[in-house]
């Protein structure tokens, strides 16, 4: 766009905002690749992104941009699709140039044409750039053509998955006519409905032995191939681990196997002697450790990025959400410190003050702690910079040198704050905790023993998504990290709730509290972090797997 390219109707909407170019952009991986696509995603103030988006993408945004998840699983949605063409406005209409991140093709069961609808006929001017639909891209990443000579000369893509009148996932597909195709049949969104999927089809008549292939988080560094027979397709993936976000291919070209995996987790050309062993089942591509995540989307997200650099593949077991409080943030002015104990909490908590119009020079006489380089540099993205964090990236070492630090100043004379703090009479001000609920005792009672005064503000709670927590029960990796006390207890909890077991997966927990609660479930001793951070869980998993440590890039309490 950038004053060149005015969609037809729109060059001045009926609210006349087209004064400054906004841009809707629906890009992935490889769009990106464009200098079109990086230069507006590099020149962006709001990012409005799904969750299919790797973070590496988000990477070139400026440090001032506003990044807004919106992402949508199956049965877990950030925003409801109206209130994301409300955002999109909104933001556009604040004379911001906007940028809304989707993975593949966004009009390919996307919803990108209902996007792009909406905010033209709000009289904002924007710009399609394509991307490449994963129902191509990710078997092309795999070594799958979808056409080729001799074996297919058509292609269908279907949905494995659609949304019914009450908002609630169903399957959807004319079997009979599918099952007759001769050509390739590609299935999105179909691994939660895959027993149905090939139930159906068989019973419409089509041939058992016929190749499939299922393509895991497709041209990323977590993916993973799978090739099998249309019958046993639903006990292999089960087996192997393969669940959502993945394409399934069903048809005679599923047997092609032009590429072969490196360790690294990239792709190459495979030697042409292969061909014989691509004309049967096939078996998945490359065997290697696999380390389920658990927590967050962004624990997740985070843990992933580093341990992919290694070579390590990884499993999105995430099932917790953020919930924000509902209540007003607290009159700061009492308070001496203010103390952060994650990531999600400045996130939080920068939310809340944009939201409640609180201008961040109000805190311009307050010290911050913070528990780890991870929290500290969340804080820095925004301008505010740690005066505190511990040696060691964990709840108790913050409360020990915190007071003891808050304890030392007050012994020099040192009020912690200027001269508005209520206390100042007093040897010490007070802190404030800003955390998620339920968080660390140690905090609160290493200040109560040493006499300290403090207060406490919930910004976030943890909670348990049981469809996704649920749907990850049966799965069994080499590797299952923990990121907090509370999801291993809403992990085990769920399996004594569905009599399951798992057998197989050695346990890895960041913390101590973490650690002590995987073992009150009777299992053998779990891998403790030495550290209660990313890094740490990745060096424990680096260590234990004869990789060299990782790089630090975050930390959660």
């Amino acid at each position: 766009m950038h004053g060149k390219r005015q969609q037809a109707g729109h060059e001045k909407g009926e609210n006349g905002i087209c004064g400054k170019e906004k841009y809707i952009l629906r890009a992935e991986a490889a769009a990106v690749q464009t200098y079109r696509a990086l230069s507006v995603l590099q020149e962006c103030e709001v990012v409005v992104y799904d969750s299919l988006v790797s973070e590496e993408l988000l990477q070139w945004t400026r440090p001032d941009c506003e990044k807004i998840y919106v992402g949508k699983r199956c049965g877990s949605h950030a925003m409801k699709q109206a209130e994301i063409n409300a955002l999109l406005i909104k933001k556009a209409g604040e004379g911001k140039t906007v940028v809304r991140l989707k993975g593949g093709d966004p009009y390919v069961f996307g919803r990108g044409g209902e996007e792009f609808m909406a905010v033209s006929q709000a009289g904002i001017c924007c710009e399609e750039i394509p991307g490449i639909t994963s129902a191509i891209g990710a078997p092309a990443a795999a070594g799958i053509p979808v056409t080729h000579r001799g074996l297919s000369d058509s292609v269908t893509v279907v949905t494995g998955t659609v949304t019914d009148e009450s908002g609630q996932p169903r399957l959807k597909m004319d079997f009979h006519v599918l099952a007759q195709l001769d050509g390739t049949l590609v299935i999105l969104m179909g691994m939660r409905h895959l027993a149905e999927i090939v139930s159906g089809l068989l019973a419409a008549g089509k041939h058992q032995n016929t190749p499939c292939a299922i393509i895991m988080e497709g041209a990323t560094r977590r993916q993973r191939v799978l090739r099998a027979l249309l019958y046993e397709l639903p006990a292999r993936a089960a087996k192997e681990g393969f669940t959502s976000p993945a394409v399934i291919v069903v048809g005679s070209v599923a047997k092609l196997e032009l590429l072969m995996e490196r360790g690294d987790g990239a792709f190459h050309k495979k030697p042409e002697s292969n061909k014989a062993e691509a004309e049967h089942g096939g078996a998945v591509l490359g065997p290697r450790t696999t380390v389920g995540v658990t927590g967050t989307e962004h624990f997740a997200r985070k843990l992933s990025s580093v341990l992919c650099e290694k070579g390590i593949s990884t499993w999105d077991m995430s099932f917790m959400e953020i919930v924000p409080a509902k209540e007003a943030l607290p009159d700061f002015s009492d308070y001496g410190w203010l103390v952060f104990t994650s990531p999600n909490g400045v996130g939080v908590f920068l939310q809340k003050m944009r939201e409640e119009s609180r201008d961040l020079r109000s805190l311009y006489d307050k010290k911050i702690a913070v528990i780890g380089p991870g929290t500290a540099a969340a804080l820095q993205e925004a301008g505010i910079y740690a005066d505190y964090m511990p040696a060691v990236y964990d709840v108790a070492h913050l409360a020990k040198g915190l007071a003891d630090k808050i304890l030392a100043d007050g012994k020099e004379g040192k009020s912690g704050k200027a001269q508005t703090c209520k206390a100042k009479q007093e040897a010490m001000c007070p802190a404030i905790f800003l955390r998620a609920s339920k968080g660390s005792d140690s905090l609160p009672l290493i200040f109560q023993e040493r006499g300290i005064p403090y207060g406490e503000f919930a910004l976030y709670a943890l909670t348990v998504q049981e469809q996704k927590r649920d749907a990850v029960l049966t799965k069994e990796p080499d590797y299952m990290v923990f990121g907090s006390a509370l999801g291993a207890r809403a992990y085990f909890e769920g399996l004594a709730e569905k009599g399951l077991q798992n057998t197989k997966s050695q346990y890895v927990c960041m913390g101590e509290p973490c650690g002590r609660e995987v073992q009150k479930y009777g299992n053998t001793p779990p891998l403790i972090a030495g550290e209660a951070s990313v890094d740490g869980v990745a060096a424990c998993l680096c260590r234990q797997m004869g990789k060299e440590d990782s790089v630090c890039i975050d930390s959660e309490d």
